[in-house]
């Protein structure tokens, strides 16, 4: 009877490690990132964004924006967002360089000050504009699905229906210097292979964040979310993000991801 159980046990480990599909969490990883390297590749991205603001009473700001976004062959990706309104945040530039295997960079340009400062590392953590996205978190948002074993270990915690669609449900570990979460939980739905949800935990183990990636539509055959949710459960706050306009391919010039064009405005 004891053998009879131990193999028992194995063999619920070895399908609770699996999906019904037969893959385990990195062979879904990789899948998504395959894709995301052939048929749903695109070298550069512009999007018109609102982000509506909600504090835990209710009250209600709203920012428009314009973002550029561009990658490179080496894996590298840049992005330049130009802050339309209101007229408080006018001007507002942000430049996020994103790196294979070492630190992002990224600078803040603030018109009132006429000058763009450097987003240390020791400010990742700070709000980003008031909204409920760190610095941090956009960094996260860019380099999760090509974070390897050694950067953040996987495992598949199981199989969820979200919104009438199967996803696959993943835990990522990150072992990165400075990340203020000891892991993050990931739906990925199963059929396109796109994330629809990502819990945040910090390093005591709660959990302190919800990004929701909702109303996905194909743009040039690229499955888009154009409505993203961040939830901040301590602060009771969530910022919403809609993006009314997505275009990909357009040819944007190197010379649009650089720090002396910061001060200029959108193209």
């Amino acid at each position: 009877m004891r053998r009879y159980g131990a193999l028992v046990g194995l063999i619920v480990l070895a399908v609770v490690g699996r999906t019904t599909m037969g893959a385990t969490a990195r062979e879904v990883l990789d899948k998504a990132r395959t894709l995301d390297d052939t048929t749903r590749k695109w070298t550069d991205r512009t999007q018109r964004m609102t982000l509506r603001i909600v504090d835990a009473g209710g009250a209600e700001r709203q920012r428009d924006l314009k973002v550029f976004t561009k990658r490179y062959a080496d894996g590298e990706e840049k992005a330049i967002s130009f802050f339309l309104g209101p007229r408080e945040v006018q001007g507002v530039a942000f430049l996020q360089w994103a790196h294979n295997g070492r630190d992002d960079e990224q600078w803040l340009y603030l018109p009132e000050l006429k000058r763009t400062r450097q987003i240390a590392a020791r400010m990742r953590d700070e709000p980003f504009v008031s909204t409920d996205f760190t610095f941090r978190d956009l960094e996260i948002m860019v380099e999760f699905l090509r974070w390897t074993d050694d950067q953040a270990p996987v495992k598949l915690v199981g199989e969820e229906t979200l919104n009438g669609k199967a996803t696959d449900v993943i835990e990522l570990r990150p072992q990165l210097e400075g990340m203020p979460y000891q892991r993050l939980v990931l739906w990925m739905e199963r059929d396109t292979l796109v994330p629809r949800k990502l819990d945040f935990y910090d390093q005591s183990g709660t959990h302190v964040k919800t990004l929701t990636l909702d109303d996905v539509r194909e743009v040039n055959g690229i499955p888009t979310p154009h409505r993203l949710e961040m939830r901040n459960l301590p602060k009771g706050s969530h910022t919403l993000v809609e993006l009314p306009e997505v275009s990909y391919n357009s040819g944007l010039a190197d010379e649009l991801f650089t720090q002396r064009y910061l001060d200029r405005g959108p193209p």
